[in-house]
């Protein structure tokens, strides 16, 4: 009998083995680049609806900003050489610019601002400071080979979870101001991908869903904030 610990493979087998892995992984045709480019031309093709300005409410933000770039993206890939097993993780990380995110938040806002809010602040000024939003998801695909004769892989798409917290401060004359923090967290947004959905489909998919996730995640925050006012 054959003993599996003494066995040793070539690297060229292990090489070709990985080679013929990989070639199995629906997204390996995606690159950081591509994605970039998509994100850039779903966020291109949508309206965005500016609404007026509240005098009395001003938003502002502490995060960096992206720039004129829609997002930024790397691509990381792993591989696990197993002597009966091999997997390999190949992951596009997607940052996206957080003026996406925080002008989805400002719009929410006010919108809602006539429904509870106003009443709450009467002449006094709100100042709103965006200091941590959703704005990273990843392209997840994992592949798997059982001595070169099984092989499959699991691809999705996922956000990284991570809280929306604004820091509020509401101030007036004759009165001590008034300020404190609240925090909303993000929703699982995992999406599983199909053999026949394309990495394109997916990512307009994803975006629909992760801007109406930031937009719900501000109504929540608009709830809290009236709330503690």
């Amino acid at each position: 009998m054959i003993s599996l610990k003494n066995f040793n493979f070539h690297p060229c087998f292990t090489a070709l083995s990985i080679s013929i892995l990989c070639s199995f992984l629906l997204t390996s045709c995606l690159t950081a680049k591509k994605l970039d480019a998509e994100v850039a031309k779903v966020y291109s093709d949508k309206r965005v609806q500016k609404k007026r300005p509240n005098e009395q409410i001003t938003v502002t933000s502490t995060l960096a900003d992206g720039g004129a770039a829609t997002s930024s993206s790397v691509t990381k890939t792993s591989v696990l050489p197993l002597i009966v097993y091999i997997g390999v993780t190949y992951r596009n990380i997607c940052k996206l610019n957080p003026q996406i995110p925080v002008t989805n938040f400002t719009s929410t806002v006010t919108s809602l601002a006539n429904k509870g809010l106003m009443q709450k602040l009467q002449a006094k000024k709100l100042e709103l400071s965006v200091e941590q939003i959703p704005t990273e998801f990843s392209f997840d695909d994992k592949g798997h080979m059982v001595l070169l004769l099984v092989s499959w892989d699991n691809v999705s798409i996922k956000g990284k979870s991570s809280d929306m917290v604004v820091r509020y401060k509401l101030s007036g004359e004759g009165s001590p101001a008034k300020q404190g923090v609240i925090t909303v967290p993000y929703p699982n947004d995992k999406m599983n991908l199909g053999y026949f959905k394309s990495w394109k489909k997916a990512t307009s998919e994803y975006l629909d869903q992760y801007d109406a996730n930031i937009t719900a995640m501000s109504k929540v925050f608009v709830d809290k904030l009236v709330k503690e006012l």
